[in-house]
Parts: structure tokens; C-alpha cells; sequence
């Protein structure tokens, strides 16, 4: 049986620098894209979490009929929650993204707040860094419910357009590191 040499990447032989700096690259052209619309994206993306979450409280009542142990109060709660949110997302996927838009404004208030307050629990030896994460989670918090319901209409596709920018740029970023890892583990020429 033959084996191929190892070229030391430690992602696995699946995932080549050339298929990671495409991805990255492509990542990149798509959040770019995206920043153009953030509205568009905004609502494309409320649609399809509203159509996930139509799904899921369809599986969820398939499941509750299959099994009968699990067919509690909170399982049939649960299941029509489901349903109701995402017809709700689907039917108006606007008012959606400014119901969510508000939910994450006191989501990063909260979870800012409770972070720096877990810093100052815990004992750091670097407490900066945590603690500007925090104010800056509570600031961005604030800022969207200052300006709520305005912010309801782009934040999301925003946030998602900035995700996939520096998520291609960390592709690009690990696979220009295997080009530099692989291009120093190459073995010296032989002599004939």
C-alpha cells in the first residue's frame, strides 16, 4: 500500500492553503457584497431563521407524536413557540429584524456587564482587555437601542457582512501561514 508524504499541515490533507485562500478570498467578495445591501441581507437573513425555526416546530411535533414520554407541557410549548416565531419572521421579516435587533441590543447590554463583573470576580493577571470587552458590548448595546428601530432595518446584515470579512481574512491569514510552514519543511534537492 502506498503512502503520500505529510506536508506537515495540521488541518488535515482535505484542507490545502489553495482551497483556504480561495475560501478566505471568496468569504471576503461576500461580506464586501453583502456591506453593499446590508438591508437585503437583513431581511434574507430573518427569512431563513424564520423558515429554520418553522422546521424545527415541525420537528418537534413529528417528534411529540413519535414519542409519547417525551410529550410534555414544556416539549408542546416549546414545538408552538417554534411555529409561531417563525411565521411570524416569515410573514414580516422586517418587524423581525427589529424585534431581534432589540433583543440583541439588551443581549450584548447584559452579557457586557456580566463579563466585567466576572472579571473583577475572577482573579486576571491582565484584567484591560476583558474589561474593554465588556464596556465596548455594553456600548454597542446602548447604541443599538438609542437608535432602535432605525438600527433594526441594517445591524443584522451588517454584523453578518463583517463576520464573513474578517472570517475570510483569517482563512487568508492561516493559509498563507501553511505556504510559509510547507515552503520551510520543503527538503533540500538531492544530488543524482
Amino acid at each position: 500500500m502506498a503512502t503520500t508524504p505529510s506536508t506537515g499541515n495540521a488541518l488535515g490533507p482535505a484542507l490545502s492553503s489553495g482551497w483556504l485562500m480561495t475560501l478566505g478570498i471568496t468569504m471576503i467578495l461576500l461580506g464586501s457584497i453583502a456591506m453593499g445591501d446590508s438591508l437585503a441581507v437583513t431581511l434574507i437573513s430573518v427569512l431563513l431563521l424564520g423558515w429554520l425555526l418553522v422546521g424545527s416546530g415541525i420537528l418537534h411535533i413529528v417528534n411529540l407524536f413519535r414519542h409519547t414520554e417525551t410529550r410534555t407541557f414544556p416539549h408542546i410549548l416549546n414545538a408552538i413557540f417554534d411555529i409561531v416565531a417563525g411565521v411570524y419572521f416569515v410573514a414580516h421579516p422586517g418587524l423581525g429584524a427589529v424585534t431581534l435587533t432589540l433583543v440583541l441590543a439588551a443581549f450584548l447590554a447584559i452579557s457586557g456587564a456580566t463579563r466585567i463583573v466576572a472579571v473583577f470576580q475572577a482573579s486576571l493577571p491582565q484584567k484591560f482587555w476583558p474589561v474593554l470587552d465588556g464596556l465596548l458590548s455594553i456600548a454597542l448595546g446602548f447604541m443599538l437601542w438609542i437608535h432602535w428601530p432605525a438600527t433594526g432595518l441594517w445591524f443584522i446584515g451588517f454584523a453578518i457582512s463583517i463576520g464573513l470579512i474578517f472570517r475570510g481574512w483569517a482563512w487568508v491569514m492561516i493559509a498563507l501561514a501553511l505556504r510559509r510552514q510547507a515552503a520551510g519543511a520543503q527538503p533540500a534537492a538531492q544530488p543524482a
